[in-house]
């Protein structure tokens, strides 16, 4: 399992964002897919996506200490693979993939919630905007795979905007705690930030990432309760979230927007990337 480590030169390992995966295959031959819209023309597929975060929760199970991992990947958009033409889907979506070694959780979104779309076959019915399921019951294999590299730890102010003007590359982790005492780790890649020389300040502004949010659980599968957000912060100790999350904009009427914000009591660190 990735982990920082901190020790006297203040370095850490964090994920390299650019060479770590999710990769998902469906060998039609021995597994029923359950996450697609239209009958696939192929019979074997190896989906792989970079990662944008990976979300690490910590809780207590009776006597025993579990961490449960999770990694987001990049979103697509829903495509027909191996045609030669007519690939987008329509309606078109929106599509991330959350993975566990063990469960997984896609969103799609369409021009409005509740399209209609049917999952493929039709018999599964209609296909919700968060599908979650086991991994072994979508899915031939799924692969998270992680690979480190080194970097230093900005702790100043002075650091961390030195760092922005000189085109470092920036991977930034959160820590925070929730209300039933569960542990969150976040680390993701700082795509956009913003720092002033003059005035001596910087403010990360990035996504997405994933954060766990209880109103959104099934009731059934863990991963479930995780949503989509952007982070924001310019101290190392508190943060802002913007949540994903149904929003309507007419009566009865909701697309998928970011637009629920969560504030943090936070552990903020940013490490320039070697």
């Amino acid at each position: 399992m990735n982990t920082y480590r901190d020790n006297a030169d203040n370095r850490f390992l964090v994920t390299d964002f650019y060479r770590s995966f999710v990769r998902f295959r469906i060998d039609l031959k021995t597994t029923q897919p359950r996450t697609i819209s239209q009958q696939p023309p192929f019979t074997l597929n190896n989906a792989r996506f970079p990662l944008e975060c990976v979300c690490r929760i910590t809780k207590r199970v009776g006597a025993v200490t579990e961490t449960i991992e999770y990694v987001l990947g990049a979103s697509c958009k829903a495509e027909q693979v191996y045609v030669r033409e007519n690939i987008w889907h329509d309606p078109a979506a929106d599509m991330c993939l959350i993975a566990s070694v063990d469960e997984f959780l896609v969103i799609k979104s369409w021009d409005r919630n509740n399209r209609g779309v049917l999952l493929s076959p039709p018999t599964l019915g209609p296909q919700p905007e968060r599908q979650a399921g086991k991994c072994a019951e979508a899915f031939t294999n799924m692969n998270l795979d992680l690979l480190e590299t080194s970097g230093l730890l900005l702790s100043t102010t002075e650091d961390i905007v030195a760092a922005v003007l000189t085109n470092r590359p920036l991977v930034s982790q959160t820590e925070f705690s929730l209300a039933d005492g569960s542990h969150v780790f976040l680390e993701y890649p700082v795509k956009v930030i913003n720092a002033s020389e003059r005035e001596m300040f910087y403010q990360v502004d990035t996504g997405p990432i994933v954060v766990p949010d209880p109103t959104a659980f099934d009731g059934t599968h863990a991963i479930s309760a995780l949503r989509l957000a952007f982070i924001a912060h310019n101290t190392l100790d508190c943060t802002e979230l913007l949540l994903n999350i149904p929003t309507e904009i007419a009566p009865g009427l909701s697309v998928n927007h970011y637009s629920k914000v969560m504030k943090l009591e936070a552990i903020n660190r940013l490490i320039a990337v070697d």
